[in-house]
C-alpha cells in the first residue's frame, strides 16, 4: 500500500502493478503478506498431511467497535459490551469460537452477536492495512462502504504533469 495516496492493494494486485503506486507512480510499501508470498516455497493454501486446520479470527473489541460505529477501540461503550461477553462466556476465544447466536443475543445487542457469527463463518471482508495504517473490517451488507472507501482501490486523482501548469 501507500499511505501518502490512501491506496491499499492486496499483494497480487501490487505485484501485477510492479510495486508502483497507481496514483503517484512511486514505489509501494510491501506488506507482511506480500513479503510472505515472496519468501514462500509452497503454493498458497498448501497444508501437509496430518496438520490440523486453523481459524481466522479478529479481535472481539474490533468487531464490537465496527458494529457500534465507534471511532476508537478505547471507547467505554465498546468495553462495556466486551466485558459483558467475557463475563458470560469466560474468555474471548469462547465468544469467538463457541458461543451460539442465541446465547450472545441474550447478553448483548443481536447485531453484535450476528457480527461475531459472520466473523466465525468468514463472511466478512477485510481491507488490508498498509504502510503503518491498520486494516478495516467490513461486515456483509456494507459493500457501499468498500466502494466509497478511499483506500480500497487504485482509483484516485492522477498525478499532475508539467503540462498541467503551462
Amino acid at each position: 500500500g501507500h499511505r501518502a495516496c490512501n491506496v491499499s492493494l492486496p499483494p497480487s494486485e501490487a505485484i501485477r502493478l510492479g510495486g508502483i503506486c497507481p496514483v503517484c507512480r512511486r514505489a509501494l510499501t510491501k506488506g507482511v503478506e506480500q513479503r510472505v508470498e515472496e519468501l514462500a516455497d509452497r503454493p498458497a493454501g498448501y497444508r501437509p498431511r496430518g496438520v490440523p486446520g486453523y481459524k481466522h479470527l479478529l479481535p472481539l473489541s474490533e468487531i464490537i467497535s465496527v458494529v457500534l460505529g465507534a471511532s476508537s477501540l478505547s471507547q467505554k461503550r465498546v468495553w462495556k459490551v466486551y466485558n459483558t461477553l467475557i463475563s458470560k462466556f469466560g474468555n474471548e476465544y469462547k465468544v469467538l469460537l463457541d458461543a451460539s447466536f442465541e446465547e450472545m443475543a441474550e447478553a448483548v445487542d443481536p447485531k453484535v452477536a450476528e457480527a461475531i457469527i459472520q466473523v466465525r463463518e468468514e463472511r466478512v471482508k477485510v481491507i488490508p492495512g498498509y504502510d503503518g495504517v491498520y486494516g478495516q473490517i467490513i461486515l456483509p451488507g456494507k459493500d457501499e462502504e468498500i466502494k466509497s472507501h478511499p483506500r480500497s482501490g487504485a482509483e484516485g486523482p492522477k498525478q499532475r504533469t508539467l503540462a498541467d501548469f503551462m
